[in-house]
């Protein structure tokens, strides 16, 4: 039923909790997760405003710094599944706007499943527009499992 599971992680406890879920519908279901994080992209205005600091050398901008927190956090992820008895797993970090971005990547990989906390380590966008889960629910044509 569940072939191709996708799991959208931030790095929050929400998202430890998807993590958990899509290892349990894979080992029922020998599928494959794919652990996806997204970042947002700054336009040079929100850069230059950003709070991203840490971690920054010489040359880094925000968004090369969310880059590597995005990749560093699907490895976390993958590492996860891999220890909770997944066999078939995969991990990508993807620049956009998070709800559009999971969905798309769910419909480019032809997934059968996305899994994703109720809630994450989100921004005020999320706060005045709804949550992220919220959105992919909505704008999703596969099963969703939001996990609490």
């Amino acid at each position: 039923m569940f072939s191709k599971i996708l799991v959208a992680v931030d790095g929050s406890e929400q998202s430890d909790r998807a993590v958990d879920t899509a290892i349990d519908l894979a080992r029922k279901y020998d599928g494959l997760v794919i652990a996806l994080c997204v970042y947002r992209h700054h336009s040079q205005a929100e850069a230059s405003l950003s709070m991203v600091r840490v971690g920054l050398q010489g040359g880094d901008t925000p968004d090369q710094a969310l880059k590597q927190f995005a990749t560093e956090t699907a490895a976390a992820a993958k590492a996860r599944l891999i220890e909770g008895g997944v066999e078939k797993v995969e991990a990508f970090a993807k620049r956009g706007h998070p709800a559009r971005a999971i969905v798309d990547f769910a419909d480019q990989r032809n997934c059968d499943a996305i899994v994703l906390g109720a809630r994450g380590h989100g921004d005020a966008d999320g706060f005045f527009l709804g949550s992220v889960s919220h959105k992919v629910v909505g704008l999703s044509k596969v099963t969703c499992v939001v996990a609490k």
